[in-house]
C-alpha cells in the first residue's frame, strides 16, 4: 500500500516537472533586408585548409533557457554563404531579448554535426541594435 502511494507521488512529480520544463520554440524571422535598427552578424565559413565553403546554412537563434523551467528559443535569422564563404545574418532584437538570454549563431548541415562545428554566442550584455558583429567559422 505504501509503495503505491509513493509511486503515485513520484509519478505526479515527474509529470509536473515535465510540463513545467517545456521549451517554447518560435520563428521570429524578418526579411534579410532589415527595416532598421538591426543587429548583424557577418563573416566567412572556411574549411580547415582555408578554402571557402559555399551554400552553408547559418542559423541565428535567441535563447532564454532556465534550469528545470524550460525556456524560449526564437529563430531570428537564416542565411547561406556565397561562393567565397561570406554570410550576413540580420535580425531585430526585442527589448526583452536585450535584457536576458543570448544569441547563438551556428552553421547547419551535414558537414556540421553537434560536435564538428563551433557556435558563436553573444550574451545579453553584448547585444546591441545597429551593430555588426564579425565571426569566422573554420570547419575541419
Amino acid at each position: 500500500m505504501k509503495t503505491r502511494i509513493v509511486y503515485r507521488y513520484v509519478l505526479l512529480l515527474v509529470l509536473v516537472c515535465g510540463l513545467y520544463a517545456c521549451t517554447i520554440e518560435e520563428d521570429d524571422y524578418i526579411s534579410k533586408y532589415c527595416p532598421g535598427s538591426c543587429t548583424e552578424v557577418s563573416g566567412r565559413v572556411l574549411h580547415g585548409n582555408g578554402q571557402p565553403i559555399k551554400n552553408m546554412q547559418l542559423l541565428a537563434t535567441w535563447k532564454d533557457m532556465h534550469y528545470l523551467s524550460g525556456g524560449t528559443i526564437r529563430k531570428k535569422a537564416v542565411a547561406y554563404t556565397d561562393d567565397n564563404g561570406n554570410y550576413t545574418l540580420r535580425f531585430l532584437l526585442r527589448d526583452a531579448e536585450m535584457a536576458d538570454g543570448y544569441i547563438e549563431v551556428a552553421p547547419q548541415g551535414r558537414a556540421c554535426g553537434q560536435v564538428d562545428c563551433q557556435r558563436y554566442t553573444l550574451s545579453w550584455d553584448e547585444l546591441k541594435r545597429d551593430t555588426t558583429f564579425t565571426h569566422n567559422f573554420v570547419i575541419n
